[in-house]
């Protein structure tokens, strides 16, 4: 919050030096400008194309839809696809194809498990779409968050299951 209150600071003295010397552009906005404008998601949000991959300090699968690299001590960026990709499994291994020590959109992530009977079994590749600056907190709440939909999700087919043989043994009683 500081930190957008010295920008803002800043912002509206640049304005106001710029307005006096007549030289303001349009592309400048004044404080009020920015306060009075919808916010979009690209204000919070920060998104890259490709992450050096001698900075990535370790790599964690959350689910076949999102991977979290981590960079620093609380620097993490996610990968979110928009459908699954076979192959990944929370805590799996995974394999990067990367050009020029640098892994980019449109490069491709792929499964795999070593402790597979045949050695090594992998899964497809998919192409990552891009990466996504997050929190430490934010990884941990979606690993929570995933664990809990992965429970509510085993649940509901536990129910449907237990429905399924309850409506047999009443058919079958019937026709007893």
């Amino acid at each position: 919050m500081k930190m957008l209150m010295v920008s803002l600071i800043l912002g509206f003295m640049s304005a106001v030096v710029a307005h006096a010397q007549g030289t303001e552009t349009v592309d400048e906005l004044s404080v009020l400008e920015v306060l009075e404008r919808e916010a979009s998601q690209r204000d919070y949000v920060k998104k890259v194309n490709c992450l050096n991959v001698r900075q990535i300090r370790d790599t964690q699968v959350l689910d076949s839809r999102h991977v979290a690299f981590k960079m620093g001590k609380d620097e993490y960026y996610l990968v979110q696809f928009k459908k699954q990709c076979h192959g990944l499994r929370t805590n799996s291994s995974v394999r990067l194809d990367i050009r020029n020590s640098r892994l980019c959109k449109h490069d491709s992530i792929q499964g795999f498990d070593p402790d597979s009977m045949m050695g090594m079994r992998e899964g497809l590749r998919c192409a990552i779409p891009g990466f996504t600056q997050v929190t430490k907190a934010q990884v941990g709440q979606l690993k929570v968050s995933l664990k809990d939909q992965r429970q509510r999700a085993r649940e509901l087919a536990k129910e449907q299951r237990r429905k399924v043989r309850e409506e047999r043994r009443a058919r079958r009683q019937a026709k007893s």
